[in-house]
């Protein structure tokens, strides 16, 4: 199979040879073991071309002092602070500081339509050997970094007029750019939101479904009309939601499924969506010996994989992971994610 058409039947349950694999390293896992962790996603390639590798090598703008603290303004207008060797950090000066600043803000142009002109000649090109998607654009975190965590909370709570006005025109702002993504011939358009903290959602759940649940149906709806899925990566605990965003359209989730149980994770959702799996990196990944990280990723595999499909590989490597938990990672993942799952049956 093709990368493309591996993916496609994984998400889609009609039966890949093989789990997709899906690498995500940080900066400073890469600065940490060198060459020697380039040549091993070499040994062990993902289904993506390694891209998310290859864009942490490359050094970016912000990278460009060797300095232990960086801070940048992002198209947005919001101002960062970072460690050197990561690729987030935290506000340091929102862009909508109050919502007086908020009568006069102007959103980021959009590309011109050449833009989306050429991203659908690259699209015709890349298929059919390539899986290519494009961004939903930002939603719930970029807004919350728009006004500062603090004040966007407020903003909730206080159900204020602006807020609204933000998310509404946030929706149309990412609908502009997901219909000519959809045109282009994308499979896939994605989101990334972190909507939670280790034991609970950020907000109630009731607060979510009634305020945030609406403006992504009407994001996710332009994708799902065309045949385009719908990538959904989300950090924390969000055990109460998932029904609701199978429901509303998302066909690929990226939970951090170990916080909540994977085991309880899958009991909602295996065999309806496809899992982007999150081996647990908070503790596996980096502190567990190899051992415990093979045992994760076949549990990872059992929950999720045996629908003819329905997995997708997948574990976030820090700066803080011993290169020999990473060759585990991998390695367990070529090794036990081959179809049909025999090892399943000799357990």
């Amino acid at each position: 199979m093709t990368p493309r058409q591996r993916i496609l039947a994984a998400i889609e349950l009609t039966g890949p040879d093989r789990c997709p694999i899906h690498h995500y390293i940080f900066p400073g896992a890469i600065w940490r073991h060198g060459q020697k962790l380039l040549d091993l996603c070499d040994k062990y390639p993902d289904d993506f071309g390694n891209a998310g590798i290859k864009a942490n090598t490359q050094p970016r703008q912000q990278q460009d002092s060797m300095d232990d603290v960086v801070e940048w303004t992002d198209n947005w207008g919001t101002v960062w602070r970072r460690l050197r060797g990561y690729t987030s950090g935290e506000v340091l000066k929102p862009a909508i500081p109050d919502w007086d600043a908020w009568k006069t803000y102007e959103f980021p142009p959009h590309p011109d339509e050449k833009h989306y002109e050429e991203f659908a000649e690259q699209v015709k090109q890349r298929h059919p050997e390539e899986f290519v998607h494009a961004s939903g654009g930002g939603f719930f975190q970029l807004m919350q970094h728009m006004r500062g965590p603090a004040n966007y909370f407020m903003d909730l709570a206080e159900d204020n007029e602006g807020v609204h006005e933000l998310a509404d025109r946030m929706v149309k702002y990412n609908l502009y750019s997901i219909e000519r993504y959809v045109k282009a011939g994308v499979d896939c358009i994605s989101f990334g939101d972190d909507w939670g903290a280790q034991h609970d959602l950020l907000i109630h759940p009731d607060m979510w479904r009634r305020f945030f649940k609406p403006r992504y149906a009407r994001m996710f709806q332009v994708a799902r009309d065309a045949g385009v899925h719908v990538w959904f990566h989300v950090d924390g605990w969000i055990l109460e939601i998932i029904e609701d965003l199978i429901e509303i359209g998302v066909t690929v989730l990226n939970p951090q499924h170990a916080c909540m149980g994977t085991q309880r994770v899958g009991e909602i959702c295996a065999g309806r969506v496809c899992i982007r799996t999150d081996i647990d990196r908070q503790w596996v990944i980096p502190y567990g010996t190899p051992g415990d990280v093979i045992n994760a990723v076949k549990e990872a595999i059992a929950v999720f994989g045996s629908y003819n499909g329905g997995v997708m590989l997948h574990g976030e490597v820090g700066q803080d992971v011993p290169f020999e938990n990473i060759e585990a990672l991998y390695s367990a993942f070529y090794e036990y994610g081959q179809y049909p799952l025999n090892w399943l049956n000799a357990q």
